[in-house]
């Protein structure tokens, strides 16, 4: 087993616990669940993913798993996340070099009451322009999927709604991911999705919409 950390791979490892912890002190990733990844090479593929069964807010820089193409751990202890294929799908089919998922009451009160639609669409809010390439003027179709316990059901399930317009899918009562060209922008669209979201959810519930 190759022993040997890429030399970007503590920067990548910092990054991700600091938004674990911003994200569990928002209520985003709370205990075991969620996962995030930092995809550090492409090819050969190598990703640094969050370990499967751990707290995320108690996260340390030498708990990630350094794992390949095959999702086989090159360094560290224990499982990668079980969502890791999610993951790769996603690095697959889009330039992204990070992918976050969290789960909040939010977005999952927002894939229930819009999962017939397959869709929430979000417009007309000043946050929308903090998705990359995103203008105030501009409607955001963020798609909703069906969820599957199964890991390659979900994984062709976030893969089928992945698009190159919006770095996101939400997956009905469950979560969203997200994705950036790095780490940074990961959890900028975190944080603005849950914010259109929980923005979307309250207009709904006082009717307005």
């Amino acid at each position: 087993m190759n022993q040997t950390l890429p030399p970007d791979s503590a920067a990548a490892a910092k990054s991700m616990v600091e938004a674990a912890r911003f994200f569990h002190s928002r209520g985003w990733l709370m205990g075991t669940c969620g996962n995030l990844s930092v995809q550090l090479h492409r090819v050969p593929q190598r990703i640094l993913v969050t370990p499967s069964g751990k707290d995320k807010s108690r996260l340390d820089t030498d708990d990630f798993l350094l794992v390949d193409e095959r999702g086989l751990s090159l360094t560290g202890a224990g499982r990668a996340s079980e969502e890791l294929s999610v993951h790769q799908e996603i690095y697959r089919l889009t330039e992204a070099s990070a992918v976050f998922h969290v789960h909040s009451i939010a977005n999952n009160l927002a894939s229930r009451l819009w999962f017939e639609a397959g869709q929430v669409v979000l417009e007309g809010v000043e946050m929308i322009k903090g998705i990359a390439g995103k203008t105030l003027n501009d409607r955001v179709h963020l798609p909703i999927v069906a969820n599957f316990h199964e890991m390659p059901a979900l994984a062709r399930s976030v893969a089928a709604a992945v698009s190159q317009d919006v770095p996101a899918v939400l997956v009905y009562q469950h979560g969203i991911y997200a994705w950036g060209r790095d780490a940074e922008a990961a959890r900028r669209h975190i944080e603005i999705f849950e914010f259109l979201l929980e923005y979307r959810v309250e207009l709904h519930r006082l009717g307005m919409v």
